[in-house]
């Protein structure tokens, strides 16, 4: 005759509170999450954006994007810049850090995938300089930016200024 024991092991005990130290911690992270602290860089921004020659100052017309920045350091972006034919730059990607106060460096890069108009299929790289206001949901951005063909040479450079939004 078998014998049933009706008390739990610690074993069960031990693998019921793990189970719950677990569930607990995803449910803290994803809070976490969705809230982005005043002043931080992270969350979401819808970007207008204004390119100008970096030695006259001559000015382009202005156009939209959308920047992401991730906590713990990734960015992306997508453009509507009217220069691009439909289909030929991808989404960029990259990184981003605090830099001091309310100051952060982000670089982005992100494909042309062909020849057409003033672009060469290659590359295009940002590099951002941005200044997240003292409300939390508008920031400044000063920007270099430069082409590079397949082969990694450089084909030209430009300047941009933008102004962000937090989307809420």
């Amino acid at each position: 005759m078998t014998r049933v024991v009706k008390c739990p092991s610690a074993i069960a005990y031990l693998m019921l509170a793990c189970v719950f130290v677990l569930l607990s911690g995803h449910s803290l992270y994803a809070q976490s999450e969705q809230s982005s602290p005043r002043g931080s860089l992270a969350g979401t921004w819808w970007v207008n954006v204004t390119l100008y020659n970096c030695t006259t100052g001559a000015k382009n017309p202005p156009f939209v994007s959308l920047l992401a920045f991730a906590r713990g350091g990734t960015m992306s972006e997508t453009t509507a810049n009217p220069a691009f034919q439909p289909g030929q730059r991808t989404s960029g990607y990259g990184t981003w850090s605090h830099a001091s106060g309310g100051t952060y460096e982000s670089k982005d890069e992100a494909f042309i995938l062909f020849t057409g108009g003033p672009f060469t299929q290659g590359t295009q790289k940002i590099n951002h300089s941005i200044t997240v206001a003292d409300d939390g949901d508008h920031f400044n951005d000063d920007a270099k930016i430069r082409f590079f063909d397949i082969h990694g040479k450089l084909l030209g450079s430009g300047c941009a200024r933008a102004v962000g939004t937090r989307l809420q």
